[in-house]
């Protein structure tokens, strides 16, 4: 099915000009199970029964099988494509992940729905229809809602107040109900997601956009009309929310989730092993290649992403403090029975505290939210760096 509507959605619709019952509306799919899904999805339906087009464009495209897609998504060079498809062909894909959609017609009049409709068709031509993905700033909704905005004939103001402060806090509602994804994005985004968001900026969800299309408003000269004039569900399944943050049963934030606990575990397993160190006065030294090899590679990992990525999220990130590549060195160096013998094993592990300590001030002055199941996991560095005697 993802194939067959893949290679739909990639042919270029008509231009031919809207029938006079024409409308265009915002669809808005509810968040699924794939990580890439979470977010949930905006595309825009163009319903026109005069001329027998009932087609979805669809800014959310992209192929897994492209040269280095994992890179390349990682340092935010990922080129994601427009796409029209028949709307059924579209709503069946939706159907069988069992994802509502919700549908919002708007209130345009007939030179609107043109504009739009053949700004649409220009923006579909396979010369024109890729553009570089960027997680927060340029999406499927950032897209769907400029193009919109830049075919009317007036501006739309925005009445909705703003429901989150960050992007962050914004993430971490739609991972509520996947705390793993939220663990690995948290380590990922940056300080850059913890500033204060601006209600624009928040409209990068899908579900954002739907709640502030519902208030909005169309200002054209003294007068204002609303931007859509009628709402409702395509397709509802129990449990799938497109507009996720006004509902009451949407899944919540904990801070003590499966993934703290985890977390907790292995620092306790660390205690159990340290105390029968120092019972036997004598270090195991495969516990620090282990722990120092791990925090070097996230670190690697970081400062790729700090230095090469386009993703202007992940560049400051404060865990670089904790998890950098010199680690990894640190390890490479206990492999040597020389090495294990020098000062180094007792110097290096506590720079690395200090640099923990360092990290952990900092995270309360300074504008970055750490997740909770950071702090065990940093812990253990910490207790690494008391020397066992021998």
């Amino acid at each position: 099915m993802v194939c067959v509507l893949l290679a739909a959605c990639l042919q270029a619709a008509s231009s031919k000009p809207l029938g006079p019952r024409a409308e265009i509306s915002l669809l808005t799919c509810a968040p699924g199970k794939a990580i890439w899904t979470h977010y949930g999805h905006s595309a825009i339906r163009v319903n026109d029964p005069d001329n027998g087009r009932d087609l979805c464009f669809n800014y959310g495209l992209f192929n897994f099988n492209s040269p280095n897609f994992a890179g390349r998504f990682i340092s935010g060079q990922t080129d994601y494509l427009l796409g029209s498809c028949p709307t059924a062909l579209f709503i069946e894909d939706y159907r069988s992940e069992r994802r509502s959609i919700h549908e919002q017609v708007l209130n345009l009049n007939p030179s609107e729905k043109e504009a739009l409709w053949q700004a649409l068709c220009e923006n579909a031509k396979r010369e024109n229809r890729q553009y570089r993905y960027n997680f927060f700033y340029d999406n499927c909704a950032t897209r769907a809602r400029n193009i919109i905005e830049n075919n009317l004939e007036g501006k739309v103001s925005y009445d909705s107040t703003l429901l989150y402060p960050t992007l962050r806090a914004s993430l971490k509602h739609y991972t509520a109900a996947h705390p793993w994804a939220d663990f690995g994005i948290s380590f990922l985004i940056a300080s850059e997601a913890d500033r204060a968001a601006t209600f624009s900026e928040l409209l990068y969800a899908p579900g954002e956009m739907q709640i502030a299309f519902g208030t909005a408003r169309i200002a054209q000269g003294g007068s204002l009309r609303p931007l859509v004039k009628s709402s409702g569900d395509i397709i509802f399944f129990p449990g799938s929310f497109t507009d996720s943050s006004l509902q009451a049963k949407a899944p919540k934030n904990k801070p003590f989730d499966v993934v703290f606990w985890t977390m907790a575990a292995i620092f306790a397993c660390c205690v159990f092993l340290q105390t029968k160190e120092r019972k036997a006065h004598k270090k195991y030294t495969l516990i620090d290649i282990a722990l120092y090899a791990l925090a070097g590679l996230a670190g690697c990992l970081l400062c790729y992403l700090a230095i090469w990525s386009e993703h202007p999220a992940v560049h400051k990130n404060l865990l670089i403090l904790w998890l950098n590549p010199l680690h990894l060195l640190y390890a490479i160096g206990l492999c040597i029975p020389a090495f294990r013998k020098s000062r180094a094993t007792v110097v290096y592990p506590c720079f690395a505290a200090t640099l923990c300590a360092l990290m952990m001030l900092l995270s309360l002055m300074l504008p970055q939210n750490i997740h909770p199941a950071y702090w065990p996991l940093i812990a253990i560095y910490l207790l690494r760096a008391i020397p066992v005697k021998k």
